[in-house]
């Protein structure tokens, strides 16, 4: 798994993770400025049920789906059948348990006008439906290049809306975002019906054998994911519980930033889960231990420019951003840039256990996840608000990246000198690269 030649696949991947930078940067401009603080808040706490939800769907049915149709094992149709049937259960379980009980959810989030919103919640997670399969059965063949294309009708989509009702004064209220999202949402899962029509060989009636094989993984799976939602979510419904939507609003003013880093995991987990699970099933240990090896030194040197600049900049971001609202969030955001290099640590040793099929052990470490955070966001939150939130967060991330990689060298044993000595990967590459441009 030679990391130069999917140079051009890396590039289309890390410009569809940069959608969601963009996505967030259009709504600083053209949401967290304009909708009031407590309508700001009552909508991140929404979207945030929805990714939680959305998420674990991804756990128990599409993440088992990536694994196996990833595999050169034959035909997937059985694989994929199974895994849109879990999809569909989950979804139409899941909306009605949030419709049964929005009301106690927006009390214990000190939300009242949270309540009648979470009605929208069946409506986004069927409008992302087919959005979300057709971008698991296009990553299966690293279809990057289609998977950006369904991703920024979403993700450019929505924001242009936005701008378009703010136009016509129809933009005021969190309900027509909500709106907004089910709209784009709804383009893209047609296109990425479209672009994937031929990878939907799927059969209605999956055997019990693809059933069973799929619950075993996704079950642990989901566990994990659940967990790593917890980790990553639970500090926003956490801080509103104690101090209501408003600081919520000063929180995600300063969190938004960080879709940096969703960023980086999200291009992590497009390569290393995929490839993994291939190397894994032809038995290539050697290139699996140089593939750990290159990718942690290769994000951890990456991600050092992104620390700097938040530390540095934070300031006259925030300031320049929202025009003198939100000061507090300078802190928060100069808290969050001493993650940058935790998360992809964590990305590659959770994907990489995933990609050798040790869901097990995947689903130790999300309970590992979920006591380390809940423990830090419990502790340090009410003692000290949306300052405390942050460094919970960056705590926790730390524990846990250094969790996931001792877990890693379970498997595939390397050592630090090892992950080092990968600097002349690094010089090579770089060099290679610049004799390509310079010809």
């Amino acid at each position: 798994m030679e990391f130069g030649k999917h140079i051009g696949k890396s590039l289309w991947g890390m410009a569809d993770k940069a959608l969601p930078v963009v996505y967030g940067f259009g709504y600083v401009l053209l949401v967290i400025r304009v909708l009031p603080e407590e309508e700001f808040g009552n909508f991140v706490l929404l979207q945030e049920i929805f990714l939680i939800l959305s998420g674990l769907a991804t756990a128990v049915a599409l993440q088992p789906m990536l694994k196996f149709a990833s595999e050169d094992t034959g035909d997937p149709a059985g694989i994929i059948g199974a895994g849109m049937l879990l999809n569909i259960v989950f979804i139409v379980v899941s909306s009605l348990l949030v419709v049964l009980f929005r009301t106690p959810m927006s009390a214990v989030l000190r939300a009242p006008a949270l309540a009648p919103l979470l009605l929208y919640i069946p409506a986004m997670m069927v409008a992302s439906l087919i959005r979300n399969v057709a971008l698991i059965l296009l990553q299966t063949r690293f279809g990057i290049a289609r998977i950006f294309w369904v991703d920024a009708v979403h993700f450019l989509g929505a924001p242009l809306l936005v701008w378009i009702y703010s136009r016509m004064h129809l933009f005021d209220t969190a309900e027509d975002l909500i709106m907004i999202n089910i709209l784009s949402l709804s383009a893209s899962s047609l296109l990425g019906l479209a672009l994937s029509w031929r990878m939907f060989r799927w059969r209605l009636r999956p055997t019990r054998d693809e059933m069973l094989r799929m619950w075993e993984y996704g079950k642990y799976s989901l566990g994990g994911n659940a967990s790593y939602l917890v980790y990553s979510r639970a500090d926003t419904f956490i801080l509103s519980a104690f101090t209501g939507p408003a600081q919520v609003a000063v929180y995600n003013s300063a969190k938004i930033f960080t879709r940096i880093f969703d960023m980086a995991t999200q291009i992590i987990q497009m390569f290393i889960l995929p490839g993994v699970s291939l190397l894994a099933s032809r038995g290539e240990r050697s290139t699996l231990k140089v593939v750990v090896e290159k990718s942690t030194l290769f994000s951890a040197v990456g991600m050092v420019p992104v620390m700097v600049g938040m530390i540095v900049f934070a300031g006259p971001m925030i300031g320049l951003i929202y025009g003198g609202r939100y000061p507090e969030a300078v802190l928060i955001l100069q808290i969050f840039g001493l993650m940058s290099i935790a998360v992809p640590a964590f990305a590659i040793g959770s994907n990489v256990l995933m990609g050798l099929g040790e869901a097990r052990a995947s689903f130790v470490l999300g309970a590992q996840m979920l006591a380390v955070s809940l423990a830090a966001y419990f502790i340090i939150i009410p003692w000290l608000g949306t300052i405390g939130a942050a460094i919970a967060v960056v705590v926790a991330s730390y524990i846990m990246a250094w969790i996931a990689l001792a877990r890693v060298r379970m498997y595939i044993p390397f050592t630090v000198r090892e992950v080092l000595a990968r600097r002349h990967d690094i010089r090579a590459f770089i060099l290679r690269r610049l004799q390509s441009i310079r010809g």
